[in-house]
């Protein structure tokens, strides 16, 4: 499994070759680089295997990010995909649209005492 790129090594240029829909974005990925959520995450990752390729600690950022994003329903992450700078900061992946109806649905069930909306 690829690791997610930093924020600071993601080069910004201002072409429409790579371009990403979301702009300011940015800002908000070195934010959540600077508060260390990826290795907050990490205390989640015995919900899945080890060898799987989006364990739950990199699933949960990339919910806040498509929220942050006005993604209200989980169908609305379709449009998240293929955006090059998140596949870049997720590591050239972003996890499929269906596959967040499962992993909340996993995650439900481990931990039940999470508050369901």
């Amino acid at each position: 499994m690829k690791s997610t790129t930093p924020v600071s090594k993601i080069k910004t240029e201002f072409s429409l070759q790579n371009a990403t829909s979301f702009d300011g974005i940015k800002v908000f990925l070195t934010y959540l680089e600077k508060i260390k959520l990826a290795e907050v995450m990490h205390s989640l990752s015995d919900i899945k295997a080890r060898n799987a390729i989006f364990p739950i600690h990199r699933i949960l950022p990339y919910l806040i990010i498509g929220w942050m994003l006005s993604c209200e329903r989980i169908f609305h992450f379709r449009k998240l995909q293929h955006d090059a700078l998140l596949k870049r900061f997720f590591g050239d992946r972003c996890p499929h649209h269906s596959l967040l109806y499962k992993e909340l649905g996993r995650l439900g069930q481990s931990c039940p005492q999470l508050p369901a909306s």
